[in-house]
């Protein structure tokens, strides 16, 4: 609840618009700016490129907000990456400083394969969820292909019922008698 909404009356205790709830139920949102403020405190949109183009490098750094390094944890891969890195930093760091390097030239090396080891876990990570999209992809193109099978299989099974009944009814209005 934001210091501009007054509390509801009818907020139950526990529900997120509840005064009593606490912040480790329901941890604090950033919220956006009322719209007045952002006219004037932000800066205008990049240009955007034609259709067609490439974006550039300066578009490209001018669409990121200062919001979006608070919900970078949040998109897929990041945390292992940035987990393995620190991991792996830190090892090599106080590898290299029990190996005799000082500490400023260690944490060099912490830094530098902390920030090799994140991003190779991050594009192992993203390999990975190509190939289970491809599989997924495929198992669905399949599962397809095998209703579509079955469905003609049934379509061709009830065709063939159908035949034999009408040829069976056919035999039985034949008669078996004749007269003379």
């Amino acid at each position: 609840m934001s210091a501009q909404e007054p509390p509801s009356r009818d907020a139950t205790p526990g529900s997120p618009s509840s005064p009593t709830t606490s912040t480790a139920q329901f941890p604090a949102q950033p919220t956006p700016p009322p719209p007045s403020s952002l006219s004037s405190a932000s800066p205008p949109p990049p240009p955007r490129s034609q259709p067609g183009q490439q974006p550039t490098l300066t578009e490209a750094l001018t669409s990121i907000k200062p919001s979006d390094f608070l919900t970078i944890h949040q998109a897929p891969c990041v945390r292992p990456g940035l987990l393995t890195g620190i991991g792996v930093g830190a090892a090599v760091g106080a590898i290299r400083w029990i190996m005799g390097l000082p500490i400023p030239r260690a944490a060099n090396w912490a830094v530098g394969t902390g920030l090799a080891a994140a991003a190779g876990r991050y594009e192992y990570c993203q390999f990975q969820r190509r190939q289970e999209r491809e599989k997924v992809r495929r198992v669905v193109q399949v599962y397809a292909e095998k209703q579509a099978k079955e469905k003609r299989e049934k379509e061709e099974r009830e065709r063939r019922e159908r035949e034999a009944r009408e040829k069976e009814e056919a035999e039985r209005r034949k008669g078996w008698w004749k007269f003379w």
